[in-house]
């Protein structure tokens, strides 16, 4: 079986990639009815699902099984171009996706981290924390990821969702490499920032995974020079103290 999707009002505008293809997308076996691997001999990386990046980039937008989207990510961190991390960036951005959809798209642009383009999906996903989770003046925002009264189940499933968006960003910075394998400062000033500075008081609901992956993202770092992990922490024992701690431990 597979899915074929085409276009059925021109869309695209004229001289756009694909404006001249009248079809969307296309997968194979989309409902996973076969006991079977489809790899695409063109090119040797598997995540590519075997179209071109502009259906990735179509199925990522428009489809609305999840399975499809989140496909469509893993081709897309094939390719590496700046319209495929804008694609990705969008639909990490919006709150109206599936969670891991979202999540997902976090993973591959964690995967895109290049210092080729001048870290440019590492900017996209400093830019998703910043606006997501920070006020006006640049300061972090206190985590309520579930409402005090929870009455509203959308409500109660959308900052569930958030919470699990945010701690794929975190794995994703944490993943952050430049050429010679270290840590971009800025990934490893951003995690410690989300350690020092978040405050879990007005939230109901224990953070400790999302506090988990913080510090297996900075345990994990390889800061340029060779020094600890959390270099830079605040010598007051705070939480990215710990973190450091945890860092050392993983580098003995």
């Amino acid at each position: 079986a597979a899915e074929v999707v085409v276009v059925v009002e021109e869309e695209e505008e004229e001289g756009a990639p694909g404006a001249d293809v009248p079809l969307l997308w296309l997968r194979l076996d989309p409902e996973y009815e076969c006991v079977l691997q489809v790899v695409w001999p063109a090119r040797e990386d598997r995540r590519w699902v075997g179209t071109p990046e502009f259906m990735a980039r179509e199925q990522l937008e428009h489809s609305r099984h999840v399975g499809a989207q989140i496909e469509a990510t893993h081709s897309l961190a094939s390719f590496g171009t700046g319209t495929a991390i804008a694609a990705l960036a969008e639909r990490l951005s919006d709150a109206r996706t599936f969670h891991r959809v979202r999540a997902a798209a976090a993973s591959a642009l964690g995967e895109l981290i290049s210092p080729a383009d001048d870290f440019a999906a590492l900017h996209a996903l400093a830019r998703y924390v910043r606006r997501q989770h920070c006020d006006g003046t640049g300061l972090l925002l206190p985590l309520q990821f579930v409402p005090l009264d929870a009455a509203d189940e959308d409500e109660l499933a959308g900052r569930l969702g958030h919470y699990l968006t945010l701690r794929a960003v975190v794995e994703a910075i944490g993943r952050a490499r430049d050429g010679q394998g270290h840590t971009p400062a800025a990934a490893l000033s951003l995690l410690h920032e989300l350690l020092d500075d978040s405050s879990n008081a007005a939230n109901p609901c224990d953070e400790g995974f999302l506090l988990g992956s913080l510090v297996e993202a900075v345990g994990a770092a390889r800061p340029r020079g060779g020094g600890a992990a959390a270099a830079g922490a605040d010598a007051d024992g705070g939480r990215a103290g710990e973190a450091g701690e945890a860092g050392e431990a993983g580098e003995a």
